[in-house]
Order: structure tokens, then sequence, then C-alpha cells
């Protein structure tokens, strides 16, 4: 199998559903709902207050996000990059590569670096995103139908519109996927 084609996934997409929907009802009950960016925030509030403390001090957002103790949200976060690291390993799909099939479909052979610096971009906007909508969107998407909010019904559906849209424009052309 080449560089340029994309394994099929050790699990259907509704297995990976119901085990993520186990783990958020697990998380409601022991603890609280799950959310990743918190942690995140209150990580750039303080570089940034170390860097700028006048301006950290005198807005009003990142007042909001002061560095929390080790707990539960830094605990999960770390949990998430090593509990993939480890799944990754262990079905041997981890492999250390500047590219993916994907980026080759979609933009040839762009050195690698131009894709690190797309994801780090796409990834400071989602943060930013985040910040200024007091939330992500994976929290307020599995953490509300998890409780079943309302507020997840209006939400969710542009949610999912949108993302396939923006997947559509980013990645108009598939790589051959594996049988």
């Amino acid at each position: 199998m080449g560089e340029s084609v994309v394994r099929k996934a050790p699990l259907p997409w509704w297995a990976g559903g119901l085990i993520l929907g186990l783990v958020q009802t697990i998380a409601i009950a022991v603890a609280r709902p799950l959310g990743v960016s918190d942690q995140f925030l209150a990580a750039q509030v303080h570089v940034l207050g170390r860097a700028m403390p006048g301006l950290v001090r005198g807005h009003e957002l990142p007042a909001q996000f002061r560095p929390a103790s080790l707990g539960y949200g830094w605990w999960f976060d770390v949990g998430i990059v090593v509990g993939a690291a480890l799944a990754a390993l262990a079905i041997g799909r981890w492999k250390l590569r500047s590219t993916t099939a994907w980026w080759q479909a979609n933009h040839g052979t762009a050195p690698g670096w131009a894709r690190f610096a797309t994801c780090f971009a796409g990834g400071a906007m989602i943060l930013l995103g985040a910040l200024l909508a007091h939330g992500c969107t994976s929290g307020q998407f599995a953490s509300a139908w998890a409780q079943l909010s309302l507020s997840a019904i209006p939400f969710t559906i542009p949610l999912f519109l949108l993302g396939m849209l923006a997947a559509r424009v980013a990645y108009p052309h598939a790589p051959e996927i594996e049988n």
C-alpha cells in the first residue's frame, strides 16, 4: 500500500460514536461533561500574561481563563494525547511523516512545512473561536447531546453542514481508500 492510499478505519463510524457516548456518559456521572478548550485557553492566558501583563489585566475575556490547578481538565487533555498515541501504536497506524494521503491528493508534493503551517494556523483559529464563543464546538456538541440539552439541536445541524462544506472546500479530491 502506497503513501497516497488511506487505510480502512479499524472501527466503523457507529462503533466510535457508541464508545464516545459511553465515555461522555461516564464522565458526566463521575465528574463533569467533556471539554478540552478551557485548559488550552488558560495556558494561552498564562503565557500571554507573562509576555503582555497589561493586556491580560485590562481585557475582559482573558480574565475568565485563569490557569487552574492540574485537575480533571488538564489530565483529561493529557489523556487524549497519550491515549491516541497508544491506540495508534497498538493497531500499527502510527507513522511519523510530514504529509498525509489527503494532503497529497489535494496539494500534490507541497513541502511538509506548508502542511504544518496550515495546521498551526487552523489550530490557532479554532482556539480563538473557542475563546470568543466561551467554549468549543466539540464540548457543545458532545456534552449537550449527552445531557439531552435542547440547545444541541439547532447547534449541531449547522455545525455538521458547515463542517461538510469546509471539508469539501479544503479537500475537494479524495485519495484512494483501501477496501
